[in-house]
């Protein structure tokens, strides 16, 4: 990932939203504006930097479209390694591999909508009018009805007296997981040396005194519903960014790492609900959790030859659960 690329050649990266992080190396520090292409980046993608510091993270680069995105003003890094970065006066090459050059065109990946309707479906478990479903989903009414088209054809939901309804909870959950794309945005990795469940209360605490709407995932979000195994790793949503460093962890790349904060491009990640679902963590207090479905994606990538028992035991919860938030 591009971050652990930054991270190898000494560059610290600091997420203050979505769109910007802050880099850092040696004295130089600049705040940088981002924008992710999760594909080949060619030249017509290319378009004149928005902000005086812009980073340009695509898959890959054609060597033409980094000349054209130099020229425009980008600084670029990919997930391939490439890229070169304008710091101050100086100009960063990052020990990398060579640009594309005759890239393929990946297969399209689907858009978010159809996620969080079937998100609002397992919320609104007893049955829901589209109009309910766009509310709680966030979307509009032509996008839900496009998504519940989509849904239908895969015998997934159906309409019944009560409104639209998942048919069939255990396939739902399965294509979500099989077909979700991510959460996307900004993403950093840290380490820690104290118990899990401690360095993810500080740093909720941390993010929410910054009114940063932090939301616990992953396996310390499972294990305070239910004891499965002792987490590995601890996931953090937040819609802004703070520097964990002064809570007693470092920088890591995601291998290494203890702690991973992650801001979201997909709104999707908080709870469908009307107040924040709170878990209660003996001997530190309440933390709001993440979307269970957020929970699941996460517990899918969590490490440990355990981690498919604490999986299937949270996805029998959602499907044996009336609403699931």
């Amino acid at each position: 990932m591009w971050v652990a690329t930054l991270e190898e050649n000494g560059i610290a990266v600091l997420p203050i939203d979505s769109e910007h992080v802050r880099l850092t190396h040696d004295d130089d520090s600049a705040v940088f504006f981002v924008l992710t292409i999760p594909r080949v980046a060619r030249t017509h993608d290319i378009k004149p930097a928005p902000e005086r510091h812009a980073l340009l993270v695509p898959r890959s680069i054609t060597s033409a479209a980094l000349e054209r995105a130099w020229a425009a003003g980008w600084s670029v890094v990919t997930d391939d390694g490439a890229g070169q970065l304008r710091f101050a006066q100086r100009t960063l090459r990052l020990n990398s591999a060579d640009a594309t050059q005759t890239p393929r065109r990946p297969r399209g990946r689907p858009g978010r909508t159809v996620f969080s309707v079937v998100r609002a479906l397992f919320a609104l478990d007893q049955g829901a009018r589209q109009d309910e479903i766009a509310e709680f989903a966030h979307v509009g009414q032509a996008a839900v009805s496009k998504a519940l088209n989509r849904l239908v054809n895969l015998n997934l939901v159906a309409r019944g007296e009560h409104g639209w309804q998942v048919t069939d909870r255990a396939g739902a959950l399965s294509w979500w997981l099989a077909h979700y794309p991510g959460p996307g945005g900004l993403e950093t990795h840290w380490f820690g040396v104290d118990p899990i469940n401690e360095q993810a209360y500080r740093a909720y605490r941390a993010l929410d005194t910054e009114r940063a709407n932090p939301v616990l995932s992953g396996d310390v979000a499972a294990d305070l519903v239910a004891a499965w195994r002792t987490p590995r790793q601890a996931t953090l949503y937040a819609q802004r960014g703070t520097d964990l460093s002064v809570i007693g962890l470092t920088p890591s790349d995601a291998s290494a790492s203890t702690m991973t904060l992650v801001l979201p491009d997909d709104p999707g990640i908080w709870p469908i609900s009307k107040a924040p679902v709170l878990l209660e963590m003996r001997g530190h207090g309440d933390i709001a959790r993440a979307n269970a479905f957020q929970v699941l994606y996460d517990l899918s990538r969590s490490p440990g030859p355990d981690a498919d028992e604490a999986l299937d035991a949270w996805r029998t919860w959602m499907i044996e659960s009336d609403a699931v938030l």
